[in-house]
């Protein structure tokens, strides 16, 4: 179906998100608060890209000592995640500031990670939120040929194993990325449901950015870090499979659970929900057991609030969700919460392995998990 005939239920102008869009600018104007980043924000980022570049310093310094240059690679690997979502993210989303400029020099954040900013917006703004978890509209929820996060009638053989081999496969989630995806997406004349025409400036773009992060962090560490080529690679490898993997943990459990669903509109292209009631359904606040799960994941684990407010910066995200919270309960909406991180992941696993099988067996298999 095309994208332009999906359409949400209409709200009632007193229905529930007019109720709590009212009650969260209430928020923010009784304290005088802007919704962007605040000076914590603010330093917060200062704080997490210090640390970063401390950390590709402590590689190129290493002078010929493989285990500091083998724990900067890794721990970056965590590190970089953290940048991307709390520098990337606002920027793409533009919640960082009100200038448009800023918030596009921090969108470059995942052009340092090796990605593109760019390209990551696209897929983002124009394909997820829209319309998450929405299959044929929601690009994330599509894999390669080798996972599938969505149920099928006759899924393949091998899918039946993916709740197995699926870590393996994630350790080189952002090599993937920085290699072949974003080609891909370049290349491609459509991201999503958006029918794109890249200028050749960023093409050009592209390729600068991808020849600078080869540089700085694969070649340079080659020649000053005094330590063998060998140890180098893998350093290098250590570092995505560290990012991959965090990765999966900051992104995957929103969404990807045992508990998802996948709406579709009917015949007409109607869906059976409100845009809010919608993101609701579909997305899972996480880890919010712990506030050091929000510090170092740029608030992502508070999804639910973030995909009702994508504008607003995600230092107000626990504040805002308590008035989610209440709200919720008094027009009876549900609101999907996983206080636990690791009982998160635990369930994303079992969504794996449920849906590596035919959907005729997702019934049984729910009876015996």
């Amino acid at each position: 179906m095309n994208y332009q005939d999906i359409r949400y239920k209409q709200e009632d102008a007193n229905g529930f998100f007019a109720t709590l869009n009212k009650r969260v600018n209430e928020h923010f104007k009784e304290r005088n608060l802007t919704k962007k980043a605040t000076t914590y924000g603010k330093l917060k980022a200062f704080f997490f890209l210090s640390v970063y570049i401390g950390l590709v310093a402590a590689i190129y310094t290493a002078n010929g000592n493989v285990a500091t240059l083998l724990i900067a690679f890794a721990i970056l690997g965590f590190w970089q995640i953290c940048c991307a979502l709390i520098l990337g993210h606002e920027g793409v989303h533009e919640s960082f500031s009100n200038s448009k400029k800023v918030n596009r020099i921090m969108s470059y954040a995942f052009d340092l990670i090796g990605s593109s900013g760019y390209l990551w917006g696209l897929r983002h703004i124009h394909s997820h939120h829209p319309y998450p978890m929405v299959p044929g509209q929601d690009v994330d929820i599509h894999q390669t040929g080798m996972l599938t996060f969505v149920p099928m009638e006759e899924p393949k053989k091998m899918f039946k194993y993916q709740h197995i081999y699926s870590p393996f496969l994630y350790l080189f989630y952002t090599v993937q990325v920085v290699l072949r995806r974003d080609f891909v997406d370049f290349f491609s004349s459509q991201i999503g449901h958006k029918i794109v025409k890249h200028k050749r400036s960023k093409f050009i773009e592209l390729f600068i950015a991808k020849t600078i992060y080869i540089t700085y962090a694969l070649v340079l560490p080659l020649i000053l870090s005094g330590v063998y080529w060998g140890w180098v690679l893998l350093g290098f490898l250590i570092m995505h499979m560290m990012e991959s993997i965090t990765a999966a943990i900051a992104l995957f459990p929103a969404h990807i659970h045992e508990h998802s669903v996948f709406p579709l509109p009917d015949e007409n292209g109607m869906m059976q929900d409100t845009w809010a009631e919608h993101q609701l359904r579909v997305t899972t606040d996480f880890g919010t057991r712990w506030r050091i799960v929000g510090f170092f994941f740029g608030g992502i684990n508070y999804h639910a609030v973030h995909h009702l407010f994508p504008g607003v910066c995600h230092v107000h995200f626990n504040d805002i969700q308590k008035i989610l919270i209440k709200t919720c309960d008094e027009f009876n909406i549900q609101h999907n919460v996983e206080p636990y991180l690791y009982k998160a992941m635990i369930s994303h696993v079992k969504l794996l392995k449920k849906n590596g099988l035919s959907t005729n067996n997702i019934h049984h298999l729910a009876e015996i998990v």
